[in-house]
């Protein structure tokens, strides 16, 4: 009793010595577009937005092991759920959240080379990147990856890949995934997907395409790799006087995809989650979309177009939940839905390549982005940025890339940039003529505008 009676006394003398909160400015009435305006949020659902961005580590680094237990006195807890080096020299949201240039640019991505992340360190690409949510396209990453399988047909992917197993997705046209009405109840429908040998995927593929238009449309879609290693070519023959059990040390590894993007090993490494393999035959659209990982894909052979839309405008979207339905492959172009008890909400209502404004008014107001990722060049994808990728290549060629998927702790971010945009007033726009201003006690004369 003497204790709570303590803990309450101490609680009343912190309340008595914190200054009172300033009043509120009245709301300012709805105006012209490009006014200032006042969010409609409600304080409940204000505050459950900042604690959510609490949980996720915007306010706090004190995380727990996977076990639940603290970690040791000695230890930096937040090295346990991140790359180290992130601790000291990544989050700094005092930086951040104030007003310096270009911490959080709407409607646009970074354009970066491999020279400067090389010189710089990978740490430095993180904090123009994923630490501000901001994706990237950055090239020459992977220009030696793409020179190793520069020229490459089909038949040589036979011959040096035809052994391994992958992953295949069999789609009744270029669209891998959709949406579908049933009983009036939308559901995502996925591809038919099986682990078959490589040369039978070029074997389907082939099969496919001898009517027109094709039967099917085949792909190696996300298909998880241990280290991408069997995915290249042989070593090269020893040189003359070089002994074949220990080659030169540049010549010493296998020529082909590398287990963790070239000069952001150390970013990428202590969070990976995954290695995923792409290969098609064009045309192939994977729909609009946001994955729950930061990733870094690299682009081998072809090209990928991205189309994104800044998250922090979410709603223009139209996110949505859904159940899933699986098609189930019964013959060549022949499927069968399934459906299941998956609930999907990564997937939105919108249609960003052909936009039903009538339908979706809200996205109108999105940030949408176009960039092109060739062969030798790299997409930074911070998490939860809407994405529909379309894969093209040259005829007779396959369009190949990797992706890692990790967690760089761009999900803070988002979460603090998603507030920013929707939550706090923005007193760098002025007011409509004669209206209140959000951020002034005042009417504003019809000339200040």
């Amino acid at each position: 009793a003497q204790e709570r009676q303590r803990s309450s006394t101490q609680g009343r003398q912190g309340q008595e010595s914190t200054p009172p909160m300033p009043k509120r400015p009245p709301a300012a009435t709805p105006g012209a577009p490009g006014a200032a305006k006042v969010p409609r949020w409600s304080s409940a659902s204000v505050a459950s937005a900042i604690a959510l961005a609490y949980a996720a580590g915007l306010g706090s680094r004190v995380l727990l092991p996977a076990g639940g237990d603290p970690p040791p006195s000695t230890a930096d807890a937040f090295s346990h759920t991140t790359h180290p080096d992130m601790a000291t020299d990544g989050f700094n949201w005092t930086q951040l959240s104030m007003s310096r240039a270009n911490n959080f640019p709407s409607g646009t991505i970074k354009y970066l080379d491999a020279a400067t992340i090389k010189e710089r360190g990978a740490m430095h690409a993180w904090h123009t990147t994923f630490a501000r949510s901001i994706p990237a396209l950055v090239s020459g990453l992977g220009d030696d990856v793409a020179a190793s399988f520069s020229g490459w047909r089909r038949e040589d992917y036979r011959r040096h890949w035809g052994e391994k197993d992958v992953v295949v997705a069999f789609s009744p046209d270029e669209m891998f995934q959709r949406g579908v009405l049933r009983s009036g109840l939308r559901r995502l429908q996925a591809p038919h997907r099986q682990r078959m040998r490589f040369d039978a995927f070029l074997d389907a593929q082939a099969e496919s395409e001898r009517v027109i238009p094709p039967l099917e449309h085949v792909a190696v879609q996300q298909s998880p790799s241990r280290d991408l290693s069997d995915f290249g070519l042989p070593p090269p023959p020893p040189l003359a006087g070089e002994c074949a059990a220990f080659p030169e040390p540049s010549r010493r590894f296998r020529i082909g995809l590398p287990p963790l993007p070239p000069f952001v090993e150390e970013l990428v490494s202590p969070t990976l989650q995954a290695r995923n393999l792409w290969v098609a035959a064009p045309p192939k659209t994977s729909v609009l979309h946001y994955d729950w990982q930061d990733s870094v894909l690299l682009q081998v052979s072809g090209t990928k177009r991205f189309t994104l839309i800044d998250p922090a405008r979410l709603h223009t979207a139209y996110p949505a939940v859904m159940l899933m339905e699986n098609l189930v492959r019964t013959g060549a172009g022949q499927f069968e839905p399934r459906l299941t008890s998956r609930e999907v909400d990564n997937f939105p209502l919108a249609n960003i390549t052909h936009p039903d404004y009538d339908r979706h008014p809200l996205l109108r107001d999105a940030h949408v982005m176009t960039v092109e990722v060739p062969a030798g060049s790299a997409l930074f994808l911070p998490a939860y940025w809407f994405h529909q990728v379309e894969s093209f290549a040259a005829p007779g060629e396959l369009n190949v890339a990797v992706n890692y998927w990790f967690q760089g702790h761009s999900l803070a971010t988002r979460l603090y940039r998603t507030l920013r945009e929707n939550v706090f007033v923005n007193c760098t726009l002025p007011a409509a003529p004669g209206q209140l201003h959000p951020c002034r006690n005042s009417v504003l004369p019809e000339d200040e505008g």
